[in-house]
């Protein structure tokens, strides 16, 4: 009958290989823990560059609508500028500055620009010259802005039109 028993491994043995159990297991939780934590961050990260881009979408996507809209800004700053003061005149500028006000909510603001300032390539477009008619030029108000065709805006910071003008030239 005592052949059926095995005989049964010393109880040293058996804790030994318990703990040598338990030690790896505990180093293999660990390792899933360091690894959750990695994907927890990459998950932060794309969702943080998916903002990111979203944002960058719509941005875009605004800065076509404004650049399309500043044709009737356009239309509505000339009407101002030839229609005589009257009560249609109010009207406009009512509805002009609330054009305006949506459009700077979004992001446009205009380029300060005035007559008599210097020509600058990077803010300006020069669409019509007028040549200098005084005597005895010293050619010194070359490329001054004489007049102001149309405004230009930035979007965000980022030059979305130049100022179309005139300047003086002595060709």
């Amino acid at each position: 009958m005592n052949e059926h028993y095995e005989e049964l491994p010393k109880r040293e043995e058996t804790i030994d290989e318990l703990l040598e159990k338990i030690s790896n297991l505990e180093k293999e939780k660990e390792q899933y823990l360091e690894n959750l934590k990695r994907a927890k961050s990459d998950v932060l990260r794309i969702q943080s560059e998916y903002e990111e881009k979203f944002k960058e979408i719509q941005n875009i996507a605004n800065l076509e609508l404004i650049y399309h809209l500043l044709s009737v800004l356009d239309g509505f700053e000339l009407a101002l500028k030839e229609s005589e003061k009257n009560e249609i005149n109010k009207g406009f500028y009512l509805i002009y500055s609330q054009l305006k006000d949506v459009l700077e909510k979004f992001g446009l603001s205009e380029i300060e620009i005035s007559p008599n300032q210097k020509f600058d390539p990077n803010f300006h477009e020069a669409i019509a010259k007028k040549k200098c008619v005084q005597e005895n030029c010293s050619g010194e108000d070359e490329g001054l802005i004489v007049e102001i065709l149309s405004k230009g805006y930035f979007f965000k910071g980022r030059l979305l039109r130049p100022s179309r003008v005139k300047i003086i030239t002595h060709e």
